[in-house]
Parts: structure tokens; sequence; C-alpha cells
């Protein structure tokens, strides 16, 4: 970026036509010179970075604007400037640190239980037939095949 000469301009506050004043604030060089126009704030936030709105807010108190028509001479001042400053430091907040981008993420495997010990066929002892089989023992068997 280099710092070039830029034309701001703004209404005069005495008979309605524009006033101009010359500032030297940091542009890129691949951008023509051009003029702010500060009755319109709107645009003028869409268009320059943050750096270069810090800029002009720095140095607008500081330029004097005459007036095309009636060469009246007159300063812009802001009270809440100090307060709105002050609140855009405080709001800052530190901006986590950029990693390198990775080739794939990784994934680690889910977790899950281990499995269950095998439970022998013959779960339920000899001779007791008419007790009912639990249902673990209905799982871990396999089906088994009739010929």
């Amino acid at each position: 970026m280099h710092t070039r000469p830029i034309i701001l301009s703004k209404t005069c506050p005495f008979c309605g036509a524009r006033s101009k004043a010359e500032a030297k604030i940091p542009v890129p060089a691949n951008l023509p010179a051009a003029e702010i126009n500060l009755d319109d704030l709107g645009a003028l936030v869409e268009k320059q970075s943050l750096s270069q709105l810090l800029a002009l807010v720095e140095l607008l108190p500081y330029k004097t604007f005459s007036c095309v028509k009636c060469g009246s001479e007159f300063r812009l001042e802001s009270r809440s400037a100090r307060d709105l400053v002050g609140a855009m430091l405080s709001s800052m907040q530190p901006a986590p640190p950029r990693k390198a981008p990775r080739a794939a993420p990784h994934r680690k495997p889910a977790d899950r239980p281990p499995p269950a010990p095998a439970r022998p066929a013959s779960a339920t002892p000899p001779g007791n037939d008419w007790e009912a089989e639990s249902l673990d023992a209905l799982f871990d068997n396999p089906i088994e095949k009739k010929p």
C-alpha cells in the first residue's frame, strides 16, 4: 500500500454546495485516485477496508474543508468518536491461530464396549429341562440348522 493524496468531499453546512479537503491515507496501488464522499457513509463502509476506515476517522478532525461555492472553511468534529473507539477496542478479542489444512480429517474409532465372553452351549445344569433359558444364551448360540 502506498500513501497517496485523496480528495475528501462533504456538503457545506453554510450554502449546501460541495466542499473539499485533501488527505493522505494508505491506498492499494492498483486502485485509481478517487474521491471519498463523506455524505454517503454506507457506501464508504462497504467499499473501504477496516484499516482505511480507521485511518480516515483518525485524520478527519484535523482536515479543513473548503467550500467551492462560498469559500467558507469548516472542520468536522465528533463528541462520540472517543466513546466509539473505546467501545471498539474493548470489544476486540484475540483471534485463534490459523491451522494448516490437513489432507483428510483423522477419525478415531468409536468407543465400543468389549464383547461379552462366550457362554458354553449347556449353560443350564443337566436335569433342569423345565427352566426357561436366559435371553443371553439364546443370542450367543448360533441357530441350529435342521437337516
